[in-house]
This record gives C-alpha cells, structure tokens and sequence, in this order.
C-alpha cells in the first residue's frame, strides 16, 4: 500500500521483524501476492542470508540489519519508511532500532516516516515516547501528537478451553493427550503445539508418537536453530492432518494455512541478565496474558478455531499482563558499543522507550573497557578525540556477533589461527555439543575421554567432537552413542562457515579458505591468547590447587565443573559462567569451557588494566606482615612475590588492620583505655562543638596504626603500649575537659 501510494518517495521500505523466520517467510509470502520473484521488489536480509537485490523496495529485516546499516550510512538516505512490526515483542534491538531511527527523524531526516505496528501494543506509553515536539509539528502542526491507526483486521472467532486442575505431569505429555483428545473428537484442520524449546519439541512429538491416534498425521517440528527448508515444512500443504510443534517463533507474523487448533503449553525459554554477576541464564518460565492472546490469534487466521491451554483459568489470571521487554534482562554489550560508535557516550542517558538497568548499562560498559573496545574512563585521549571508542572498538562493530567474539576473532587473525577460533565461537554461542554423562553412561564417560587429549583447554575436547561428528556425516544414532548432539554439531557447521565468511568479507583471513584440516588447534599458544583476549574478564584465579574454588574480579566467586579438563591450572578464562541450584549446597555458580593462560599474555593484551603495587599482608599462619609485590587484572591478584623489607609504616597499618579484624587480642587494650574510648566517643556524640576526635573503628585504627609502627610480628603489638598514644590523640587540653565533663566516677553524698 505505501508502495503504490508513493509514500516512500521512491526509496527503500523496509519492515523490521524480530524473528528471522518471520522476515523469510513474510517476505516469500508477499513477494507471491505481489506475483514478483523472491529477492526482486521484494526481498529479505537476515544475519548471514541476504535475498535482496539493488532492485528491491521492500526489504524485510531483522533489527540487526538495520542496526548494521546505520553503521554504515548514519543518515539511511537510501530508506523512506521504517515499518517495526510485532513491537509488543520489545526486543532488545527493536527498542534501539526505534530510539536511533527516531532520534534521526528528529535530526537530519524529519521526511522519514516511521510506523509501530502489533496486534497486542500497549498502545498509550509509545504514542507518548513518538510525540516529541519535532516529529508531532511535522506529521500535525496543529495537533502535536503520534496519530493512532486501529485495524480490527479479519479474525475468525477462537474458544478458549482451559485445563480442568493442576496437572503435574510434563507438558509434553499433556500435549499429547490434548492432541489425542482433539483426533479422537473428529474436530478438523491442523494442530499447532506451542513448547518452549527444542528439548520440549523432541518430547512432545515422542509422547505424540507413542498415543494411538485414529488417523495417520504429519508431525513437523519448528524452531530457529532448523534449516530453512525444513522450517518451510511447517508452511506446506501435507497429505495428512498436519502436527506442528514449535516454539514462540510461530507465535507472531507467521501464519500456517490449515490450522484451526492451538495447544498452548504457557511456557517459554527466557533469557535473563544478571548484571550484578555478569552471568546469563535462560531459563523456562509462563508467558504472559498477552504472548497467551497471540498464541490463540495463530488458531484463528483462516477459520475459527479452538485454543487449548495446559493449565487453569484461575492460574491465567495470576500470570503477568505483558512480556518483560528484553532491554531490561539482557546483556547490552553488543548496543552500548554501537551507542558509543554513534557517539551517544552515556548508554543509560540515550532516549530508550524503557530505561535499562543502570547496573547493566555499566556492566556493559565496563566489558567492552576489559575487551579495549572502549577507552578506560581516566584516558586523557577521550576528550581530545571526543569519543571513547577505540579503534579496536570499530573493527569489533564490523563483526556482526558478540564483542566477545568479535574480540576473539580479531586477536586470532593477528595470531594466524582464525579458522579454529572461528570454530570456537560458533561451538560456545549456541547449543551444548555434549551430552551430561550420566552415572551409568560407561561407553558415554569413555568416548568423551577419548575426545579430551588435552589438559589445557576444555575447547579441544569440543573441537575433537565436532571433527568425529563431521567425518560420520553427523549420524544420529553414532553421534548419541558417543555423547554428541547431531543437530547441534551440524549448526555448530553453518554458523562456522558464516562465520568465516564474515571474516573473509572484513578481510581478517587474507586470501586463505577453510577446511576441515584447519581446524587441528595450532601447535603454539595462539589459539590460547585468542580465547583470552574474548574472555578476559572471566579470568579465574584457583584459590589452591587442591580445590575446584575459584576467584574471579569483582570479588566474585565459583566452582570449576567436575568434567573440565583444565583441572590442575592455576590461572585460566572461562567460557560458560552460570548459577544452578543444588540439591546440597543451594545455588552455585560453576564455571565451565575453561582455558588456561598465562599472566605474561594478560598483560601484553590488557596492559592498562594491570597494575603492580607493594602491598603489605597479615600472614594469619605466621602471625606477621609479609611485604608482597602485588599484580592484579583489575581486582584480581593474578601474581604476588613476597619481598624481604617491610614499610615501616605500612606495617604498622597492616597490624592494626589484622587486629580490627580480629586476627589477634591485644592484652594491653584493657579496661582503662576501652573506658577512654567510650567516654571520648560520648563527648563527640552529645557535645559536638568540642570536637572531640570519634575513636570508631576508623579513629581507632589510625592509633593503633601509630602504636605498631615499624612493627611486622603480631606478638610484638601485643607488648606495645597504647595508653600513650591515646592521650596524645586527644591532647591534655581535651583530656582535662574530657576528665571534668564525663569524669569516671562522680562522689555521691
């Protein structure tokens, strides 16, 4: 329509869609109405999937697309209208695509016309965040304000059947037992099962195979990790009564001819962002009312339908009105780089539709200073260039991937060992390759040995995996007896070789093409460094090599995973951290995909985030101070070196410390001076113009401080004396008014 009515003024419309099955699938499906070829005047761009011509006027794409195409043309004069479809959604990258689209409208491009579209917005909040003064006078001089268009649409009538009780039992079985129940009713057309996940999935059209149904079915399964072509499976006519079982990927823009059922299990896989921590965890929660109403909208696209829900009317109206928008649980590394290449240098001051976590702005930030994507926050050169992005940054943001992994890349070109980073990275940033070997799993325990032939890195095992998989042609059955997911191992491929070919385009490989061959890890450490350089902040320090207890930076802590192999490094980066909950200890955080490394490569990486210092340190063993020459990675002590001189002074404070801690008793704080102490705390309290100095924990660290001085033995504070050096601390001015205002004992008639 705004194609034909000139709206674009003879530029691109492009509509956003947060799903890459949607732009694929809507695309084809407009592309057929419009009765032109795929990829002519209409056409998709997805991450590594580009059907689109110099030709095309409608593209549909991902918001990472359009995120990349700001990067490279901040002004996008080449697109007249932005359509950002199924914004109830709230994706991370929907919400930064609409802040810097209309950031630009009210800039360089106010002729840009932007539109929100969803079946289930809470319309009020964005019409308000859209009618900033700018952009409400050019669309209505008169009327300042975001127009709102209501399409009621055409919608057949859908009932809602909900469960009678609480059923305990997996969704999977119930599922199938709904799906049975339908066939066996003799009520027509296809079935769509929502689950949320590929797991659920495999169990639900198992639990359906093993139900005796009354008609043979098609059962197709449908998930963004499937191919294209077997993702379109769930799109065509079938010569049975279609089955399909996806997750919420088929909840909003795609419709399935045919369908006229839904079974609803309410649940989804979520990720969340711990910002506190730095760790991801994803995990299966209830949907919302309004995810819920979409669901049951799929059964009523082309006929009325019905939609069965798994669980009770009463449970529907406990759940949350509408979904948590992503930007508030998810790591925003990948946005706050881009923010700060368009020079937008405080992230949590960008004009966001719903302001994200400071914590997570700040994790984020301080993230990309550990991977040198961002100057540090003290760099003199920040205000010379006006930008505190490197140029490390830059090349980062070329890399359509994590910075973490971008990082990574970059590191192993330098290195020359790019084709099994590449492989790495695709190995870490999707499924588990393995299987968890069970305690009777005997073959399972001596395969997975038989892959690990390295004691330095957990990534080795994986890569050895992989290899067997690959050369057994990613056989089902061989792979499961080995411990390997098929599925997994052969999207671990495709995202390698897309991989690649991003880093062929950014000419990180130089002319050099990848095989099987290259992905053997490199004889010397550079695949190590590589690792690092992407994981830097992950960097775990083992507490003592008799324990599985590590130290990581910020005072974190966690516990290397039994089955790693890098069992008996002192020092190595973690690929995977995530918190489980055990049944002994409550929650835990594990620490898994590690790699050891070397301090010498830390600081050649990240020098300006290593520093040495003499510290001076309460030896509770020896009760001394030992003088050490620290090195620390932020505030983690990587190194230490005991020295043989002490600062007399330094010492001094580090006994007093030890003491307030309570490392040691000091017989001669006895009941006078502690009677001082309180005496000289009740003046400073009630008779402030006197400015009695507080002997808290702080005034009295700084006497004993004095008292210790030139001091290294715990025994010998213990026979200094203190009476004196409380004295001088007050004065005798002081000590004679202290005598007469709070005296210690008072003659009672």
């Amino acid at each position: 329509m705004l194609l034909d009515a000139g709206l674009s003024r003879g530029k691109k419309i492009v509509v956003l869609q947060p799903r890459r099955v949607a732009a694929r699938t809507v695309a084809g499906r407009v592309a057929w109405e419009r009765k032109v070829k795929l990829g002519a005047e209409v056409g998709y761009q997805v991450r590594f999937d580009d059907a689109t011509s110099p030709g095309t006027m409608i593209s549909f794409v991902t918001e990472g697309i359009l995120l990349r195409w700001l990067q490279d043309d901040p002004s996008l004069n080449s697109t007249g209208v932005i359509l950002f479809d199924e914004f109830h959604e709230r994706n991370l990258l929907s919400d930064v695509s609409l802040g810097l689209v209309k950031r630009l409208q009210e800039t360089s491009r106010p002729e840009l016309l932007i539109a929100v579209m969803s079946a289930t917005l809470e319309v009020e909040p964005l019409a308000k965040y859209l009618s900033s003064k700018p952009i409400a006078e050019a669309l209505s001089p008169s009327k300042p304000s975001c127009p709102v268009v209501v399409s009621e649409g055409r919608m057949f009538p859908v009932e809602v059947r909900y469960a009678g009780y609480q059923d305990e039992q997996p969704a999977a079985e119930r599922a199938a037992t709904a799906v049975e129940q339908i066939i066996l009713d003799g009520e027509p057309g296809d079935i769509l099962v929502f689950m949320p996940g590929m797991a659920e999935i495999n169990a639900t059209i198992r639990a359906i195979q093993s139900v005796r149904l009354s008609e043979p079915v098609v059962l197709i399964p449908l998930h963004g990790d499937l191919q294209p072509e077997d993702q379109d499976r769930a799109f065509q006519a079938a010569s049975s009564r279609k089955i399909v079982v996806a997750t919420n990927v088929a909840e909003t823009s795609v419709t399935i001819d045919g369908v006229r059922h839904v079974v609803d299990s309410g649940l989804a896989r979520v990720a969340r962002y711990d910002a506190e921590r730095g760790i991801n965890t994803l995990q299966v929660e209830e949907i919302s009312r309004a995810s819920a109403d979409q669901r049951k909208g799929r059964a009523g696209r082309t006929a009325p339908g019905i939609c069965h829900r798994l669980w009770t009317e009463s449970g529907h109206l406990n759940r949350p009105e509408r979904n948590t928008p992503e930007i508030q649980r998810a790591d925003l590394a990948e946005v706050v780089l881009l923010l700060h290449s368009l020079g937008i240098r405080r992230a949590v001051h960008f004009d966001w539709l719903d302001q994200p976590d400071p914590v997570s702005v700040d994790r984020a930030e301080s993230l990309l200073r550990a991977l040198g994507g961002l100057r540090q926050q003290d760099s003199a050169s920040i205000a010379d260039l006006g930008t505190d992005i490197t140029p490390l940054g830059r090349q980062m943001l070329k890399l359509p991937m994590h910075p973490r992994y971008a990082r990574m890349l970059i590191e192993a070109a330098r290195g020359n060992c790019l084709p099994v980073a590449a492989l790495c990275a695709a190995l870490v940033s999707g499924r588990d390759l393995l299987t968890r070997v069970g305690r009777d799993d005997t073959h399972v325990k001596e395969a997975r040995e038989l892959f690990e032939g390295s004691d330095t890195s957990d990534f080795h095992t994986l890569l050895r995996a992989f290899q067997f998989a690959k050369s057994n042609g990613y056989n089902l059955e061989r792979c499961r007896r080995y411990g390997i997911h098929a599925a997994t191992a052969r999207q671990v491929d495709q995202t390698w070789q897309q991989i690649l070919e991003v880093a062929q385009r950014q000419r990180l490989m130089g002319d050099r093409s990848a095989g099987v061959d290259e992905v053997r890890p490199p004889a010397d450490e550079t695949l190590h460094r590589a690792i690092l350089a992407g994981f830097i902040d992950q960097l775990c320090v083992r507490r003592n090599l008799g324990s599985l207890d590590c130290e990581m930076t910020e005072g974190r802590r966690g516990k290397l995973m039994r089955e790693s192999v890098v069992a008996k490094a002192p020092m190595f980066v973690a690929a995977l951290i995530k918190e489980v909950v055990l049944r002994d200890s409550g929650p835990t955080t594990l620490i898994g995909l590690a790699t050891s490394v070397k301090r010498e490569w830390i600081q050649e990486i990240a020098p300006d985030q290593c520093r040495e210092t003499l510290e001076h340190l309460y030896d509770r063993t020896h009760k001394r101070v030992a003088a050490v020459r620290v090195q620390k990675f932020r505030d983690l002590m990587i190194h230490h070196q005991h020295q043989a001189e002490v600062d007399p002074g330094a010492s001094g404070a580090c006994l007093a410390d030890a003491f307030v801690r309570g490392e040691f008793e000091l017989p001669l704080l006895n009941h006078q001076i502690r009677q001082l102490i309180a005496r000289a705390n009740l003046a400073a309290r009630t008779l402030p113009e006197l400015e009695f100095p507080p002997l808290d924990q702080n005034g009295l660290r700084q006497v004993l401080s004095e008292a210790f001085r030139g001091l290294s033995l715990a025994k010998q504070a213990q026979g200094a004396p203190l009476d004196e050096h409380f004295t001088r601390l007050l004065g005798s001015a002081r000590l004679a008014l202290l005598n007469e205002m709070v005296p210690t004992q008072l003659a009672l008639p």
